[in-house]
C-alpha cells in the first residue's frame, strides 16, 4: 500500500542569503550583495508517496501527493488575479491565449550553440489555465494586487544591478499584455538571467517585485518532480486549506521545520507521529517499517537505549 502525502514548511526567507534548494537539482542564481537585507515570508509545498515510515522508497515531488500544483494554487488564491510568466520556454508549446510573446535565441555552457526560446505571459482564471501554463513551460506565477500600478520602468539613475533590459533585435513584445513594462522588467530580473537549467531564479529581486504584486510563486525542483514556493510580504498560512484538501483526497499532511526538498521524510513522519491524537484522528495512517529496516524513530530509540 502506498501512502500519499503533502509536506509543507512556513518560514522567513532572506533573499540576500537564500540558502540551498534541492541538492543536485536546483540552485539560486548567484546575485549581487544586498547591504540592507529584508526578510520576506515563504511557504514551500511538496509531496511524496511511500510504503512505510522509513520513507526508503519515497518518490518525492508534488505530483506524488495526489494533488497537482494547479489545484493547490486554485485552492489558495481562488478568484485572485493570477498571471503566469514563462522564460526560455519552447516556442512550439506557446498557449493560444498567451500574450506578450517574444521569441529569441539563447546559448548556455554545455548546450547547443544556439537554440530558440520563447517568453510569454498568460492570465489564469481557472485551474485548467494554470495547468496549461505549467505544461507549456511557465515556472513563475504572480498574484496581482487589486489596486495594481505598474512600477516605474528601470532606467538611468537606478541601482546598476537593476540595469534595463536591452531591446531584442529579433522580437517585439505584443502590446496586449496585461503586465506593464516596469513589472515585466522585474520579472525578467527574477528569471531571465539563467545560467543553466538548474539555476533559474534570482532571489535578490523578490523584495522589489513584492512591492508591486501580492505574491510570487516559483516552481522549484524536488528529487523526482516539482514543488511550490510561495513568496509574500505578509504571512501566508496554508495549513487549513491543506487539511481540507487532505480530507477530500485521503492525503496525509505533514509539517516540516525546513523546506521539504531539503528535509528527511522519515524524520518528519516520526515527529508527526509523536503529536498524533489517535483518539480523535484514528490510527496513524503510515505503517511502521518492517523489522530490520531503519527509520528515524528506530534510530532515536537505539540512541536512547545506548545511553
Amino acid at each position: 500500500m502506498s501512502v500519499n502525502a503533502l509536506g509543507y514548511c512556513e518560514d522567513a526567507f532572506d533573499p540576500s542569503d537564500p540558502g540551498r534548494l534541492c541538492r543536485g537539482r536546483e540552485r539560486w542564481i548567484e546575485s549581487y550583495p544586498n547591504e540592507t537585507p529584508e526578510a520576506i515570508h515563504r511557504v514551500v509545498i511538496s509531496g511524496a508517496a511511500f510504503s512505510d515510515d522509513s520513507a526508503g522508497d519515497a518518490r518525492r515531488g508534488l505530483c506524488y501527493s495526489g494533488s497537482s500544483a494547479a489545484e493547490l494554487l486554485q485552492e489558495f488564491y481562488g478568484s485572485r488575479r493570477l498571471t503566469a510568466w514563462a522564460e526560455e520556454a519552447s516556442p512550439s508549446q506557446i498557449p493560444e491565449a498567451a500574450t506578450a510573446v517574444e521569441t529569441y535565441t539563447v546559448t548556455q555552457p554545455g548546450g547547443p550553440l544556439r537554440r530558440w526560446a520563447a517568453r510569454w505571459t498568460l492570465d489564469c482564471t481557472s485551474a485548467e489555465d494554470i495547468q496549461t501554463a505549467l505544461e507549456a513551460g511557465a515556472d513563475v506565477f504572480i498574484v496581482r494586487k487589486d489596486d495594481e500600478e505598474d512600477p516605474r520602468p528601470l532606467g538611468p539613475g537606478v541601482d546598476p544591478a537593476f540595469a534595463p533590459i536591452p531591446p531584442l533585435a529579433d522580437a517585439t513584445p505584443r502590446p496586449d499584455s496585461s503586465l506593464g513594462e516596469g513589472l515585466r522588467q522585474r520579472l525578467y530580473l527574477l528569471s531571465g538571467l539563467r545560467q543553466d537549467t538548474s539555476r533559474r531564479f534570482q532571489a535578490a529581486i523578490l523584495p522589489e517585485l513584492l512591492e508591486h504584486v501580492e505574491s510570487v510563486i516559483l516552481i522549484h525542483s524536488d528529487k523526482h518532480g516539482r514543488c511550490l514556493g510561495l513568496y509574500s510580504r505578509s504571512p501566508l498560512s496554508v495549513s487549513e486549506q491543506l487539511s481540507a484538501l487532505s480530507a477530500e483526497r485521503e492525503t496525509l499532511v505533514v509539517p516540516f521545520a525546513i523546506p521539504p526538498m531539503l528535509a528527511r521524510w522519515d524524520r518528519a513522519l516520526w515527529e508527526l507521529r509523536q503529536t498524533w491524537d489517535s483518539g480523535v484522528r484514528g490510527p496513524f495512517p503510515v505503517p511502521e517499517a518492517p523489522e530490520g529496516v531503519q527509520s528515524w524513530g528506530r534510530r532515536q530509540s537505539n540512541r536512547s537505549d545506548n545511553h
